[in-house]
């Protein structure tokens, strides 16, 4: 599958985008792919951060452990023949 929308480089992101690239490298420590691709649309991916960082940082509140966390995305990855 390849991809339809690309994605936002860090060059390209100005305004909102380029502030919520700088969050997120802040909470995350990296800007994921869908973000990148969110950032077309800076307002939905603003919305879109603090969830991340509430599911997958332990300092934002996320409760699962990172081991099951990760057995869920393969599992839900392989269900849906993702091969990314």
């Amino acid at each position: 599958m390849s991809q339809r929308i690309r994605g936002i480089t860090d060059p390209e992101a100005t305004g909102p985008a380029k502030d919520m690239f700088e969050a997120s490298n802040q909470i995350l420590g990296r800007i994921a792919n869908l973000q990148r691709i969110l950032a077309h649309s800076p307002h939905v991916a603003r919305w879109f951060l603090p969830l991340v960082a509430a599911v997958r940082q332990p300092t934002a509140g996320a409760v699962s452990d990172v081991r099951l966390r990760n057995l869920a995305i393969l599992k839900t990855s392989t269900i849906n023949g993702c091969k990314y």
